[in-house]
């Protein structure tokens, strides 16, 4: 009796490990758009160096309103053309740290003066209206897996 229950829990956790690697498998978010989204994260890097450090896309210098306002809209543009429920994801990837080995890869940048807490502070709040006002997973406009990230 004992080694048809054994059985029958070695199978159920067979089902269990082909459903989760299938669903990894078919994940549309990576690794598959990891590349790409090291581009299309690039003016949203901009306008969290912008917002939180200061910083500008070309230099520390000082830049019009309406040159202010179109670093927002660049990020946001390249966030809404990302897949709805890839946004969060695709935060997370910005993120990240990037090794010294991989000086080209968008991710937020340590800088003096600004600490990558205050940007990755600032980039949790992309999505939602006072920003970008972009739907993510489930149709919010927030990312509950950022709250989590640790950097």
């Amino acid at each position: 009796m004992a080694s048809k229950c054994n059985c029958s829990l070695l199978l159920l956790a067979a089902i269990l490990v082909s459903v989760f690697a299938a669903s990894a498998a078919d994940n549309p978010c990576f690794p598959k758009t990891a590349p790409t989204l090291s581009s299309l994260l690039q003016r949203c890097r901009d306008y969290v160096e912008q917002q939180t450090c200061g910083v500008e896309p070309s230099g520390p210098f000082t830049i019009s309103v309406r040159e202010q306002y179109m670093v927002k809209e660049r990020c946001c543009w390249e966030l809404a053309n990302i897949s709805q429920k890839c946004r969060c994801e695709a935060l997370r990837y910005l993120m990240r740290k990037t090794p010294a080995s991989l000086p080209y890869e968008v991710s937020l940048r340590g800088m003096p003066g600004c600490p990558r807490e205050a940007q990755m502070n600032f980039v949790r709040i992309l999505v939602m209206p006072g920003q970008c006002n972009l739907a993510t997973t489930h149709n919010v406009r927030y990312c509950s897996a950022l709250d989590k990230f640790q950097y």
